[in-house]
């Protein structure tokens, strides 16, 4: 077996998961709008990866359509991100979490354990942030999560002055 195979595993079990919360998939990433918010989950090999060892990290976005409207940014409203944190963020530890996957059994217990941290950790997490308002609240109350603190301030005063 190779990675590809390993990452497909991966994907596989994702879309089990996902497209029954009616997440869409496009390529590696899956995604999910309610009209103000687009919630976005993606699959990610490092570059370190070879042909027979997979290393795969999960990234979790969130792009708010009032604050692409409010932004003067040339950047197309379906590239752009207004929340951005990795997987590890919704681990115990805090720390970015890779997986290194080596055999396709490897890959079905890893798999297993991403969809479990997306059910048990992500997707309650998007429950709570339904709109840009909850974003806003989000900022306003612990801080830069999911942002930079430059990002944090921008999109803060974009929201207070329109």
């Amino acid at each position: 077996m190779n990675t590809k195979a390993y990452k497909k595993n991966v994907v596989d079990k994702l879309s089990d998961v996902l497209k029954s919360r009616g997440f869409k998939r496009k390529g590696n990433w899956y995604h999910l709008s309610n009209g103000d918010l687009t919630y976005y989950i993606g699959v990610q090999s490092s570059l370190s990866s070879t042909a027979d060892l997979l290393k795969i990290t999960v990234n979790i976005e969130i792009a708010s359509s009032i604050i692409s409207k409010l932004d003067d940014t040339s950047m197309p409203i379906e590239y752009q991100r207004h929340y951005v944190s990795r997987i590890g963020d919704y681990l115990e530890s805090g720390q970015d979490k890779w997986w290194i996957v080596s055999d396709i059994n490897l890959a079905e217990i890893v798999a297993n354990e991403i969809a479990e941290i997306i059910i048990s950790k992500v997707i309650p997490h998007f429950d709570t942030l339904k709109s840009t308002e909850d974003l806003a609240a989000l900022w306003r109350g612990v801080g830069h999560m999911g942002v930079t603190e430059g990002q944090r301030r921008k999109y803060l005063n974009l929201l207070d002055n329109r």
